[in-house]
């Protein structure tokens, strides 16, 4: 299994603003917003190998307000779908 930090490096090219020695530093929920609006079905497999569904289920209920308006509405409601079928 890949770790974390191997992840966001082979990932890295989403992160585009962040300085590179900040890059491994970034949220959980940073990262699932990037995966889930321009990560591949693959890179989503493997988020979530890597921080499992009670972390994906905690970025999800943490995502009120103006940080929803970060996701693409599409992306939004499939994390929705995961988080109820597989974390609750």
């Amino acid at each position: 299994m890949m770790t974390r930090a191997e992840f966001i490096e082979k990932n890295r090219h989403l992160f585009w603003y962040i300085k590179d020695d900040k890059i491994t530093d970034i949220s959980n929920d940073v990262l699932v917003e990037f995966i889930f609006n321009y990560g591949s079905w693959e890179d989503l497999k493997e988020l979530i190998e890597i921080i499992g569904y009670s972390e994906l289920k905690k970025v999800y209920e943490n995502t009120t307000g103006m940080k929803i308006g970060n996701y693409f509405p599409a992306a939004y409601n499939y994390l929705g779908l995961i988080v109820k079928k597989y974390a609750s």
